[in-house]
């Protein structure tokens, strides 16, 4: 027996229902019968879907990245593994105006819904006379269009259906290491995927290697200046929560503070919020729209976070803190991720980012020669 959503054949998954049998692995996507046949949506292509406008020039790197993306992409799978801030998605608009062009049926899947809200806005300004579709919790009609943007858990809705998957990173938080999730995402894709991501761990590479592919690197930001490599504050946690009130106190500018759980996310905002304007945000809070919105609009000097906010978010002149209490939590991926809001921005390319930590794991020791060696490659 073979689940045909999620290629499951563990028969211990397998339940007689009065239908028949089904898959109880994936059965929080809706019952499927092991018999049944999953028919791919039929929709079309409207004209001039394929017609885009950035507003802005893309470097001579992003240019060629962007062409040997859409070339491989007709043929093969691509791994596109840009440093953060490289502008991953628009060296896919390429592949992706192509595919219109020729009447392709196009996903863009990222794991988080706060990414598919910024991320359809943007596509809707880069594709305007294309039918942008948002599919997320919330946004679920339409489900069809010229461009489908979707968490990965909405890909359940499109089996066999595109014939370019855009995975935006791919090793984040809850697509990675999802066994369901992941085959869910390979079954709605009947043709090529295109794996973006600026980190690529085992989980990522056991992922990737199911299907040929060949891999499309970038190492540089558009504005060619160097990722900011993080200092590492060697301190107690208690003393390590007064040095970051005194840093807050003494610099100016605006700081995520990273935490490690929600109870100190909390901690901490309640701690500092006497003595700064801070706001906070973790993955299941309510506001957490209206609080990254306000920290956007520069109305808080500080937001305190969770792993939340360690992807797709940009924000000019920003500047992070990590706060390792265990050190179970944050690994290698993360802290890349986290430290790669800094220095996004054209206008404002440096920034601070800082570690603090009563002790030093293999985590953070990878996470800096990673960058370290990113700093090198771009260099040649």
């Amino acid at each position: 027996m073979k689940c045909p959503r999620c290629n499951n054949t563990d028969i211990s998954y397998f339940y007689l229902g009065s239908k028949g049998y089904y898959c109880r692995k994936c059965i929080g996507f809706r019952r499927i019968l092991i018999e049944e046949e999953l028919i791919p949506l039929q929709y079309s292509i409207s004209d001039k879907a394929d017609h885009f406008r950035l507003g802005y020039h893309l470097t001579e790197k992003q240019n060629t990245a962007a062409a040997a993306c859409k070339k491989a992409i007709i043929d093969t799978d691509v791994v596109l593994h840009c440093v953060c801030g490289a502008g991953k998605t628009e060296i896919t608009i390429a592949s992706i105006a192509d595919c219109l062009k020729r009447q392709l049926k196009v996903g863009y899947a990222v794991a988080r819904r706060e990414v598919v809200l910024e991320l359809s806005g943007r596509f809707r300004k880069i594709f305007p006379s294309a039918a942008v579709v948002t599919v997320c919790a919330g946004h679920n009609d339409p489900l069809t269009g010229d461009l489908i943007v979707c968490t990965t858990h909405q890909l359940y809705r499109y089996p066999k259906t595109f014939d370019l998957l855009i995975l935006d990173e791919v090793d984040a938080f809850p697509f990675k290491g999802n066994e369901v999730l992941s085959n869910i995402a390979l079954n709605a894709c009947k043709g090529h995927i295109i794996y973006s991501t600026a980190t690529i761990d085992e989980t990522t590479k056991k992922l990737i290697s199911q299907r040929p592919y060949v891999t499309v690197s970038l190492w540089e930001r558009p504005h060619h200046k160097p990722l900011i490599v993080p200092k590492i504050i060697w301190l107690p946690y208690l003393f390590g929560i007064i040095w970051l009130i005194a840093h807050l106190n003494n610099n100016r500018g605006q700081y995520i503070v990273f935490t490690e759980t929600k109870r100190e996310c909390l901690m901490i905002y309640r701690l500092i919020r006497i003595f700064f304007k801070t706001t906070y945000v973790y993955s299941d809070l309510n506001e957490r729209n209206e609080n990254i919105t306000a920290f956007r609009k520069r109305r808080f000097k500080v937001i305190v976070a969770t792993s939340v906010l360690e992807r797709g978010i940009t924000i000019k002149g920003v500047n992070v803190i990590l706060m390792f209490k265990n050190g179970r939590i944050f690994d290698r991926s993360s802290i890349i991720q986290m430290v790669g809001r800094v220095g996004r921005s054209m206008q404002k390319t440096d920034g601070q980012a800082y570690i603090v930590t009563s002790f030093i794991n293999k985590a953070m020791i990878e996470a800096i020669m990673e960058i370290r060696y990113a700093n090198k490659m771009s260099l040649l």
